[in-house]
């Protein structure tokens, strides 16, 4: 997020999981950036579509689009945009505390520990429509996801390894108390 600051931040990951459309509201402002945080936490650039900016009295026309910061006049906005996701994975990093809001789909799952992770100071509220994960006064949030599929495949995964220390280890052990 650029220099404007948020009351509320609000991401939703798409049924197909390749994007997510976002809805922040910002007090006072008079531009927004449109960036994720890169490796080291640094504002990245992220390429967006479907931006709309409006206030109480409707849409708002702003500039600088193809830049990845766009301007308008100062003020109390929301602005919705479309982003990709790379991954099943999602980081918000904003410049002031707000309530931050990262909706799921209900075949996604964040439960498992090893697969999915909630950043500290996230409640997770998982009904049969899906997942929601709000963070209050926070400034950044992450959630890492898992579908069905990936969940099965750990435990395939887990039991295949359990079923080879079973196979290797019992005998050896068998065979070593026999020596004693």
């Amino acid at each position: 997020m650029g220099s404007a600051s948020a009351l509320s931040a609000n991401y939703t990951v798409r049924e197909n999981g390749t994007a997510y459309t976002a809805e922040i509201e910002v007090l006072q402002a008079e531009k927004y950036a449109f960036t994720e945080p890169g490796l080291m936490g640094e504002p990245v650039r992220i390429t967006v579509s479907n931006i709309s900016v409006f206030n109480e009295t409707g849409p708002v026309n702003f500039t600088g689009e193809d830049s990845g910061t766009i301007e308008f006049p100062e003020g109390n906005y929301t602005i919705r945009y479309t982003a990709p996701l790379k991954t099943n994975e999602l980081t918000v990093m904003l410049s002031d505390k707000s309530n931050i809001t990262i909706s799921l789909p209900e075949h996604y799952r964040v439960a498992n520990p090893f697969l999915g992770s909630v950043s500290t100071g996230g409640t997770v509220n998982a009904t049969g429509n899906g997942t929601t994960i709000l963070w209050e006064d926070a400034r950044s949030a992450q959630v890492r996801y898992y579908d069905a599929f990936q969940e099965q495949a750990l435990i395939i995964f887990g039991a295949f390894w359990i079923g080879l220390v079973v196979i290797f280890l019992v005998p050896y052990l068998i065979a070593r108390r026999k020596k004693e």
